[in-house]
């Protein structure tokens, strides 16, 4: 996921980010100049459909400066990255849940329903032009 910001003409990974609190790495808009916090995660279709990110890990919460940065594995294709905001689990839905069976968490479910309007609407190269 680093390295797809990396390419990007409009946007600059910032090197040295220290007070992450819980994303992975931090980019700058060269157009705007506004940071956001990127968080990721993975899921390999042939082990799982659903990854989370712990509650406890988001120290300042759902914002519109952090996005989830998701890369889906399957089968032997190429590993397709998506991107979307913390803010989709404002309102949970089959797609993005709001759990707390074991821990509090928000999950990704991506299945037969969730998959199509996942893939159409959060590809990388279409949400990468919104922040």
């Amino acid at each position: 996921m680093k390295s797809a910001f990396l390419l990007s003409e409009d946007h600059h990974v910032i090197q040295s980010y220290l007070n992450h609190y819980g994303a992975h790495f931090k980019v700058q808009n060269r157009v705007g100049e506004q940071e956001y916090d990127i968080l990721c995660r993975q899921i390999n279709v042939e082990k799982t459909n659903y990854a989370f990110i712990s509650k406890k890990d988001l120290e300042r919460g759902l914002r519109d400066d952090l996005w989830i940065g998701l890369v889906l594995f399957v089968d032997d294709q190429k590993p397709t990255k998506y991107l979307f905001p913390s803010t989709v689990w404002n309102i949970p839905n089959q797609l993005f849940t709001d759990s707390a069976v074991k821990n509090p968490e928000y999950g990704i479910n991506l299945n037969q329903h969730t998959m199509k309007e996942f893939v159409e609407k959060y590809g990388f190269e279409v949400m990468v032009n919104k922040i």
